[in-house]
């Protein structure tokens, strides 16, 4: 017996908790199942299992080697799987989360030709602003704005999303227009909600960052309400330049303080998926035309 078939028979004993429940579903005797696990621990060393008359326990040793070797097998499954997709069409449900925002400007313009290419394929896709926990929801792919925090999760990088600040015609008509990024403190500013009351904005001033807190009558955890906000004159809001690129172009939006660099310059666009598992094809063909079309679309 090889030592991947010895993997795969020592997590089904752990997983049905029986020689004899492992024996019935491999056609073989409970005896014989306890000799390749005895093998299997002369080979290590080590003892993986404490045996008793009803039922085996997992040594310190066992649990160390279960997860690494439930790994290997789960591995080596998803790329068998992978390997047999490749000269098929991906096909089956593709379970997608993102912030409803972000949702309907980069995933809603590229999804009709998308599913047009991949007839078998059906998406579901589900808006929230949470951190959805990928594996415990059955979600293939989270698209995720900002940079992300340590994790087992593997991100591929779409993006970068720059953004300015901006104002209506009326507004900068009624207030004195900021020259210098202090000004911005004694002016009705438009921030993004976010846990905290309290909203700074950074400024790149040659070698140093300057900090810049600012206040205003209106607060939302929206980028669509943020730039109708702004559209209507309530103050000067700091909006990615994906979000106001039309209003811009026909002088709705103003830029305000546009010699002033925003710190950080650019934020990123990831697409997210669970590490430990090799990519299926409806995941691997979503990511690449969400990537190109980010790339060609969303600067």
């Amino acid at each position: 017996m090889d030592d991947l078939t010895l993997l795969r028979l020592f997590v089904q004993v752990v997983d049905k908790g029986s020689f004899s429940a492992v024996a019935r579903a491999t056609h073989t005797t409970p005896s014989a199942v306890s000799r390749q696990i005895s093998r299997l621990e002369e080979d290590l060393g080590t003892r993986l299992l404490q045996r008793t008359t009803r039922q085996q326990v997992l040594t310190e040793a066992g649990e160390i080697y279960l997860r690494h070797a439930r790994q290997i097998v789960e591995d080596t499954e998803a790329a068998r799987r992978a390997v047999s997709q490749l000269g098929q069409d991906p096909s089956g449900v593709l379970r997608v989360t993102a912030e409803a925002d972000l949702a309907h400007a980069l995933l809603s313009p590229m999804l009709p030709e998308f599913l047009a290419k991949y007839p078998n394929l059906r998406v579901q896709l589900h808006t929230s602003a949470k951190m959805e926990d990928l594996i415990d929801r059955g979600i293939d792919v989270a698209i995720r704005m900002g940079h992300l925090e340590s994790s087992s999760l593997i991100a591929k990088r779409l993006v970068m999303s720059r953004s300015l600040l901006v104002a209506s015609p009326a507004f900068l008509a009624n207030y004195d227009t900021p020259s210098q990024p202090g000004d911005l403190s004694t002016l009705p500013c438009l921030s993004f909600k976010t846990e905290t009351e309290r909203t700074i904005w950074r400024f790149k001033t040659g070698d140093e960052v300057l900090d810049v807190p600012v206040s205003g009558r209106f607060q939302v955890g929206s980028l669509v309400l943020l730039r109708e906000a702004a559209k209507s004159g309530l103050g000067i809001a700091m909006l990615p330049i994906w979000t106001v690129r039309d209003d811009l172009d026909t002088g709705t939006l103003q830029p305000v303080l546009p010699g002033f660099p925003l710190e950080p310059p650019a934020t990123p666009i990831n697409a997210v998926y669970p590490s430990g598992r090799f990519l299926a094809s409806k995941v691997r063909v979503f990511i690449d035309a969400l990537s190109l079309w980010a790339e060609t679309h969303f600067k």
